[in-house]
């Protein structure tokens, strides 16, 4: 079995922006890995990458000032990475006693109305997170027969793929992340939905459905919600609805105002551990 480098940092804050930028960067020079608040593994097959390209590539991410200068580079044995998934990072949860997500290596007793497989592997993010439940939960809440939705940073799929299984028409995700979308697939594929079509790229490809979602989620970023919200509204039709997440209750001021400037009415609020979901409707 071959060698993996794990690579140890911590991110600056804000913690969620740098661990989000942190882990595009180094998807893009073929590393792999997850994170938990602000402190990220990263791995690389030892024959990739010397300690010295790594140093290079970890020292951009210092000057950046998106990471700290502490950082641990070690050699380490193969593992069973679900596993180690299992153990450290992802355990199966409950949305509103209706949707169970799981990995394929679980087992648990636990039966819910609908049922998402998550295989994350060593990705960045498994969409275990406070956002993730409070979109859910929003889905849940909402009668999607004959919806057409927008997907907007899918990430694993978690979202779209309960859209589908609550009964929605059709799904279109967007993520600028190629591993997100090639995971998003299987995943689309391991769970059997049929209307979700996945698509590489950002909000520019908004611009080819005018007028055409009855909903969008968008469980981003705060920076990245401000400076895409201004193509929302020209894909959803009249009185559509906005789902928003990623963002910290400090944030939503900035984010309502943003979103009544692009022509949307704030709705309602979730929050968790001062991560906010919000609902706004296109008027």
């Amino acid at each position: 079995m071959e060698l993996y480098k794990e690579i140890s940092l911590t991110a600056l804050e804000p913690f969620d922006i740098n661990v989000e930028i942190v882990a595009a960067l180094l998807g893009q020079k073929g590393f792999e890995g997850s994170a938990e608040d602000e402190f990220i593994k990263a791995y690389i097959l030892e024959k990739e990458k010397t300690d010295e390209e790594i140093k290079v590539v970890i020292q951009e991410l210092i000057e950046q000032g998106y990471i700290d200068d502490k950082f641990e580079i070690t050699l380490i044995e193969p593992k069973n990475w679900n596993e180690e998934w299992e153990k450290n990072y992802f355990q199966p949860i409950l949305i509103g006693n209706q949707c169970l997500i799981k990995s394929s290596f679980h087992k648990t007793d636990i039966k819910a109305k609908y049922e998402i497989i998550i295989d994350p592997k060593m990705s960045f993010g498994t969409g275990h997170h406070e956002t993730t439940s409070m979109m859910a939960e929003y889905l849940l809440e909402t009668k999607l027969g004959g919806y057409k939705i927008m997907d907007m940073g899918t990430g694993t799929g978690i979202l779209g793929i309960l859209c589908s299984m609550i009964g929605c028409d059709s799904i279109v995700g967007i993520d600028n992340d190629s591993w997100c979308y090639e995971n998003a697939q299987e995943n689309i594929e391991v769970n059997h939905i049929k209307n979700f079509e996945m698509k590489l790229g950002d909000a520019g490809l908004l611009k080819n459905y005018p007028n055409y979602f009855d909903l969008m989620i968008a469980n981003i970023n705060r920076h990245i919600l401000l400076s895409d919200l201004k193509y929302y509204n020209n894909c959803l039709v009249k009185s559509g609805t906005l789902l928003l997440s990623g963002f910290y209750k400090e944030d939503l001021e900035m984010i309502k105002e943003e979103a009544k400037q692009q022509g949307f009415e704030f709705l309602s609020k979730k929050t968790k551990n001062n991560w906010v979901g919000a609902k706004f409707k296109k008027i």
